[in-house]
């Protein structure tokens, strides 16, 4: 198996998997949007809202922000907590936001007992506070799965496909197939002859195969080949999500071989 970076930033990571089979790419893709731990706003309590939203909006829009940590690995989920659920300061961090209009209340007016831990984004709205209008808020985030939940799920946009395979034959020069494609990923060169020039922009949709009158092209996935694109929410860096993705994987892996071993 075999990993080339194609594009790389804090919130995106897009890289050529090969020597791998299509259910081990899912299986990235899977993990990377269901498990993969974050933190998020978990139970609030609302001591004064006299906003135009309702209570259960203000909680909808809270959980729905993305939060950070300098260190995930100090908190344990509630499950694995030695509190066992209970609460205590290893698996929930506490929270505070006080508001009082007229303003706007953006998600950096929350403020966390633990400095480590923020939102990711500072401009996220609330909620707009008319004249005399308030708003009290306490509550606690905790660390868990996109499985158990969307607003823990820290890979947003994450898919894979296969890389393709474009081969030019008896070309005719009429250059039709470059003007049908979506995406420029054909171009004609200087003795107007058909080229590729950029390969993993390809969605394999074949409307350059239905173009060519002569049945010059052919367009086939490579089957041990994917280019995956995963992107974040912001509370992890997406290279951090794809590695803690991976050991996710691996460590079910051993689980089940453990497992397996027990029973034979």
């Amino acid at each position: 198996m075999k990993v080339e970076l194609i594009e790389l930033r804090e919130d995106r990571i897009r890289f050529l998997l090969t020597g791998a089979t299509a259910a081990f790419a899912n299986g990235i893709r899977r993990a990377c949007m269901s498990e993969v731990p974050t933190l998020a706003i978990d139970e609030i309590r609302l001591y004064d809202n006299t906003s135009v939203l309702f209570d259960e909006q203000i909680s909808l829009r809270l959980g729905l922000i993305p939060l950070t940590a300098e260190d995930l690995d100090v908190y344990s989920s509630p499950e694995d907590c030695i509190c066992e659920g209970a609460g205590c300061p290893g698996c929930r961090v506490d929270f505070i936001l006080t508001a009082e209009g007229p303003k706007m209340v953006y998600s950096q007016d929350v403020v966390f007992t633990d400095p480590g831990v923020k939102v990711a984004f500072e401009g996220i709205p609330v909620v707009v506070l008319g004249e005399g209008e308030k708003l009290v808020v306490e509550g606690y985030a905790t660390k868990r799965t996109g499985s158990a939940h969307s607003k823990w799920q820290s890979g947003t946009t994450c898919g894979y496909k296969n890389l393709p395979r474009i081969d030019i034959g008896d070309c005719q020069k009429c250059g039709k197939c470059v003007k049908v494609c979506p995406r420029d990923v054909l171009a004609l060169d200087e003795g107007d002859r058909v080229r590729v020039v950029n390969l993993l922009a390809c969605s394999l949709c074949k409307l350059c195969i239905d173009e060519c009158d002569y049945q010059a092209i052919t367009v086939t996935p490579v089957p041990d080949s994917f280019v995956l694109t995963i992107e974040g929410d912001g509370s992890i860096k997406a290279k951090d999500l794809v590695v803690k993705a991976a050991e996710e994987i691996r460590h079910r892996a051993e689980m089940i071989g453990e497992k397996m071993a027990d029973l034979s």
